[in-house]
């Protein structure tokens, strides 16, 4: 019986070593980077509070590179810290609280002239729940309000200012920060905080309100959504967000678009003072002068619908 040769065939790995390559060590590192950053959400969503955690979510919604921030973790805009510490915001500092004056009282002191309780701890509760009128008074609510927005640094971003018909604030961007998305009503975190600071204020004024929507003159590219439209959009999510914060529905009288019809910085048509909102804190006889002014109009609507009839 012939003996077959036993034919031994060796086949070469390719790579060299033993383990099979290194393959396997990416993937470890991605599954190791993965869990750092899952524990790394873990513990952020342990250490912030509900509005933190919407703000860092809108931040990293809204960011674009067109915009001027070279990051979206970028701090300017936001009125919290970084560290998730620091100072306590206004509206923590002074929570409204239940006005412990009789209505016979109250009305002595606003007729006095002071819209402030004797005796009492700044904050809402040291502001008279009420109807402010007359310039003293309307100085003294200006004043109250600088004083609930002085830790926000919003020197460039808020003016207060009476007027013949009220108190006028005036809300609006700056180049370090921007109210709106771009071309949107999505509203800033840092201007959120800014109306839920002054929502309260307009619990206890019962004076009535009047929104203004203001933007620059840079156009649209379409026909079908103009800066009217934007303007009205963003004037009715301030309105929102008072009444969010605690402001009642029924002190807004009136909700205006203006586009850009009246700029602020008309050497300028294009700059950041002119995309704003408007609060006008109406005094009485403003207040009597708008409802006159509409029911006079209704009136005459009425009759030129029954003229046309006959």
């Amino acid at each position: 019986m012939d003996k077959q040769p036993i034919i031994i065939k060796r086949v070469r790995r390719n790579g060299g070593g033993h383990g099979g390559g290194g393959a396997w060590k990416v993937a470890f590192a991605d599954f190791t980077l993965a869990m750092m950053a899952f524990f790394m959400v873990l513990w952020i969503l342990a250490v912030s509070s509900q509005e933190e955690r919407e703000i860092v979510a809108t931040r990293l919604r809204d960011y674009s590179i067109l915009d001027n921030e070279a990051n979206p973790f970028d701090i300017s805009n936001s009125p919290y810290p970084v560290d998730l510490g620091g100072d306590p915001s206004p509206v923590e500092e002074a929570k409204p609280q239940r006005n412990q004056l009789n209505p016979n009282e109250t009305k002595q002191l606003m007729r006095s002239g002071s819209i402030f309780r004797a005796k009492s701890k700044p904050g809402y509760d040291s502001l008279v729940k009420g109807k402010v009128d007359g310039n003293k008074q309307m100085e003294q609510l200006a004043g109250f309000i600088g004083s609930l927005l002085e830790q926000m640094e919003a020197d460039q971003n808020i003016k207060l200012q009476v007027v013949p018909q009220g108190l006028r604030i005036l809300i609006r961007d700056s180049d370090e920060r921007e109210m709106y998305s771009r071309g949107s009503a999505r509203i800033s975190p840092f201007f959120r905080h800014l109306l839920m600071v002054l929502a309260p204020v307009f619990d206890r004024i019962e004076n009535s309100i009047m929104i203004s929507g203001h933007t620059d003159n840079t156009p649209f590219a379409g026909d079908n959504y103009t800066n009217w439209e934007l303007s009205s959009d963003r004037a009715m999510m301030a309105r929102r967000v008072l009444v969010a914060g605690g402001m009642p529905s029924e002190r807004v009288a009136k909700v205006v678009a203006l586009a850009d019809t009246m700029l602020d910085d008309t050497d300028d048509p294009g700059s950041s003072r002119n995309r704003r909102i408007e609060l006008l804190v109406l005094s009485e006889t403003a207040e009597q002068e708008l409802a006159e002014l509409f029911s006079r109009a209704l009136s005459e609507a009425k009759e030129k619908t029954q003229q046309t009839r006959r």
